[in-house]
């Protein structure tokens, strides 16, 4: 077992030497899927130890150089070390502290990173959100509500967001982008709106069909009548309400 532990460890940590400068490629990665490599300088038995603004690279390539720049001083401070604007980077480390510095400068990397994107997926929700919202009083006008609150079995009450009121019975629409978070959430309401004795009709609408696996549209597919891709037009309304 010990062998095989030091085998499984030698296939997670990758290790080079270029010019007289180590680089560790750490068992994380961006959202992009590039590996976290952190660059290791000695001198005078001292050490200097910086993720060569791979980070920063990652949010150009996301076009979040902005929200990567506000966010990494804080996240900086509180992995412990320090940015330049460009680059993640710690000094003067001692050979008892080395391997901390690496793993803190390479989270602090990653993290960054994975916030930006973050950062960047909520403006880009906000701004679908309001595109939807306008489509919806386009189509439906004084029969679209928006925010819309149903009590499920559970007896709880949910928000969802839109109704499409036809003869005082509402038309459940949840507008759901590939997240996770956004999928777990429309399952648990429309499961829950499902179970009772009168359901109303319940649609799903995709912000983004391509980056939705097939697995979370059958899950999603069990809880709503329907699951359809967000369009501007009437055609995809129509099956939704």
């Amino acid at each position: 077992m010990q062998a095989l532990v030091d085998e499984v460890a030698k296939e997670l940590v990758i290790t080079g030497v270029d010019q007289g400068e180590g680089l560790i490629a750490l068992p994380q990665t961006y959202p992009g899927g590039a590996s976290v490599v952190v660059r290791v300088r000695g001198h005078n038995d001292e050490f200097y130890v910086s993720d060569q603004g791979n980070g920063y690279m990652e949010a150009e390539h996301l076009g979040g150089t902005t929200v990567f720049t506000r966010l990494a001083p804080q996240i900086a401070q509180f992995h412990g070390v320090d940015y330049d604007g460009s680059c993640f980077f710690t000094t003067r480390v001692t050979r008892e502290w080395l391997a901390n510095a690496v793993l803190f400068v390479g989270s602090a990397s990653r993290k960054t990173v994975e916030q930006t994107a973050q950062k960047l997926g909520e403006e880009r929700d906000h701004d679908l959100t309001e595109v939807f919202r306008s489509t919806v009083r386009e189509f439906f006008g004084v029969q679209a509500h928006f925010d819309y609150e149903m009590r499920g079995r559970s007896l709880k009450k949910w928000r969802f967001d839109a109704a499409i009121m036809r003869e005082k019975t509402p038309r459940l629409i949840e507008l759901v982008s590939p997240s996770h978070v956004s999928i777990n959430s429309a399952f648990v309401k429309f499961t829950d709106i499902a179970r009772l004795d009168d359901p109303v009709r319940r649609a799903v609408m995709l912000t983004n069909p391509e980056r939705t696996s097939q697995a979370d549209k059958v899950l999603l597919g069990e809880a709503a009548d329907v699951v359809v891709p967000f369009g501007r037009t009437r055609e995809a309304f129509a099956q939704a309400a």
